[in-house]
Formats: C-alpha cells, sequence, structure tokens
C-alpha cells in the first residue's frame, strides 16, 4: 500500500463569533487562492495557438473509438466540468467503473484519476488513450483520426512550430494541457481569502469553522481543497456496500484481502455542489449525506446535523466562476 499522510484532527474553535482576520490566518495555514489566470506549465509553454488547438480537439469526437465521444461528453464544461452520471459511460454504451472528476481546476491537483496514477496534467490528458478507457481508442488510432483530417495539419504545424511530424500523441496531449490549464473557477472563497471580508456570508464563514474544526483540512487542503494524497474511504470504518463500487462489492464478497483497502486520491472540493453524484463508485447524490459519509468513516464520529449543514453552506461558497467556453468550429 501507499505510504499514506494521517493528520490528527485538531479542535480550534474560536469563542463567541468568528473572527475575520484570525479565521483567515487559520485558513491560510491550509488553503491558497485559485490563481486569476493560468499558470505556466513546466515544458510546455502555452501560445495562442496551442490553445485554440487543444479547444477544438477537447470537443472533437473524431479522438473516440467511435467517433462520438469527445472530451466533454464526459467532462461537461456547461455541468461542473464532469458528466453528473455515477460512473462514466463509455463509447461502446457500457459503465465505467469510477465516477468521473471534473477538469475544471484540475491543473491545479497534484495528482489524477482516483488512484492517482498520474502527477502531470499532461499525462492525464493522454490517458485515455493509453488506458483504452474513456474514449476507447488507442493512441495509434487516435493520431490516425486526427491524421485523417486535413484541417488539422496547419493547426499542429503552427501550435508546433518547426517540428517534421507535429501530429503526435504528445503532442495532442501538450494541445490539450494548455487547454485544460485556462479552465479555473475563483470564486467567493478567493476573493475572501485574499482580504475581501465581505466575499463570505456568517454562514459560510461559520461553516469554515466547522469545516476546519472537524479535522476536513488535514486531507482537503491547497488551493483546490484536494487533489493530493492518498487516503483509505474509512480511515476509521470501512463504507458499507452503498458506497462500494460493484468490483469492490465482489472483491469484498469474495474474501479478496485486497477489498479492504480503498485508498484513493482526496477528491478536490472545488464547486463539489455542482458535481454529484459523489465518491469514486457515484453512489451518494446527496452534498449533505456525502460529508455525513466522511464524518463516520474519517473521523469516526458522526456530526450534529447543524455542524453538517454548516459544512455544506461553506462548501457550497467553493462554487465558482467558470470561464466562457463554447464549442468551436472544428476543422
Amino acid at each position: 500500500m501507499r505510504s499514506l499522510f494521517l493528520g490528527l484532527a485538531a479542535t480550534t474553535a474560536l469563542a463567541g463569533p468568528v473572527l475575520a482576520d484570525a479565521l483567515r490566518d487559520a485558513a491560510s495555514e491550509f488553503f491558497a487562492p485559485l490563481p486569476a489566470t493560468a499558470p505556466e506549465i513546466e515544458g510546455n509553454p502555452a501560445s495562442a495557438e496551442k490553445l485554440a488547438l487543444g479547444q477544438a480537439l477537447f470537443f472533437d469526437a473524431r479522438l473516440s473509438s467511435t467517433g462520438q465521444v469527445s472530451c466533454n461528453s464526459c467532462h461537461n464544461l456547461a455541468e461542473g466540468g464532469e458528466d453528473g452520471l455515477a460512473t462514466a459511460q463509455l463509447p461502446d454504451g457500457s459503465a465505467g467503473m469510477r465516477n468521473t472528476s471534473t477538469v475544471l481546476n484540475a491543473v491545479m491537483n497534484e495528482q489524477h484519476f482516483w488512484d492517482g496514477r498520474e502527477s502531470d496534467l499532461e499525462a492525464q490528458a493522454a490517458g485515455p488513450f493509453v488506458a483504452m478507457l474513456s474514449l476507447m481508442n488507442t493512441p495509434d488510432g487516435a493520431v490516425a483520426a486526427i491524421k485523417a483530417v486535413p484541417g488539422y495539419a496547419p493547426l499542429f504545424a503552427a501550435a508546433f512550430p518547426g517540428e517534421a511530424d507535429p501530429v503526435t500523441l504528445d503532442n495532442i496531449a501538450k494541445a490539450l494541457e494548455v487547454f485544460d490549464a485556462t479552465l479555473l473557477t475563483p470564486g467567493p472563497f478567493d476573493a475572501w481569502l485574499s482580504g475581501d471580508d465581505a466575499a463570505l456570508s456568517d454562514a459560510q464563514k461559520a461553516g469554515l469553522q466547522a469545516f476546519m474544526d472537524h479535522g476536513c483540512s488535514f486531507c482537503h487542503f491547497g488551493p483546490t481543497l484536494g487533489g493530493s494524497g492518498y487516503y483509505p474511504l474509512g480511515l476509521v470504518d470501512l463504507p458499507g456496500i452503498d458506497v462500494m463500487a460493484a468490483d469492490e462489492v465482489a472483491a469484498k464478497e469474495a474474501a479478496d484481502p485486497e477489498a479492504e483497502e480503498f485508498v484513493f486520491r482526496t477528491s478536490p472540493l472545488r464547486n463539489i455542489a455542482l458535481t454529484g453524484p459523489y465518491f469514486h463508485a457515484g453512489k451518494v447524490s446527496d452534498l449533505a449525506i456525502a460529508v455525513d459519509v466522511m464524518a463516520a468513516g474519517q473521523l469516526g464520529s458522526p456530526l450534529e446535523p447543524a455542524d453538517t449543514a454548516a459544512i455544506v453552506t461553506f462548501l457550497e461558497s467553493l462554487t465558482g466562476t467558470a470561464p466562457a467556453v463554447t464549442a468551436p468550429t472544428l476543422p
């Protein structure tokens, strides 16, 4: 099993009303605002040409084996950057085994996919082809599909000047990475972290205080409140089959010794109010129930209803403003 960072929850409740400066100082120990513009990507400098190419590829269903499914099909930018399904629907109509993670703010995550197998957004962008899962295509198949579209040749040449054969899987991934890096959703929480006391309501500030008091911030930290580190789902108490995926239920029933690990990357919480259903199996549709599941499984003690409601109120402040992206005219 991967090494795990196990934080011990600490209670730091303030007496009386929540004081903005003290709360912000405490929050700044765990969180950081999202950047206002796309960050620089090491080894993959952005350009207008690369961005335009990445946007076209994101919406192009010809990358899939059936020609019917694009990146946006599963990571719908109009629906919180994911598909709203329990698990991803594959091009052949079958259901995948894991819930689709949002692409919004993904550039700020340290690991990608539920098992955290990639630490690089470029590798994540190429993942559906390498694993032949989401798009059910192969690297060679994806490249061949793009090369078969004459209009893509000048776009790749402009985005990757000087390359003899710029239409490669690596360049497809680089262009997608540059586009994905622009999908940032700063919101009220970022404005508040940056000093705007009025950006959060008193109820949202109280919810943030409860979020930290109960130890949630020991796993959900950083600019995306997650997206890094591996923890068991059920650190204190293993989840029931109503939260497990079908393959996990089968393994548990077969007494598979690996079935009780349930180790996953910590989910980022940005826009969490928009991205249900929740958890890797997508079996919890209500955010308040998801909070209670986490409290029971990770903290070992249920929350009072008032605390659950307060935390949900804070989580709703993590809904940001998505960039205006329209489907481009494809080559």
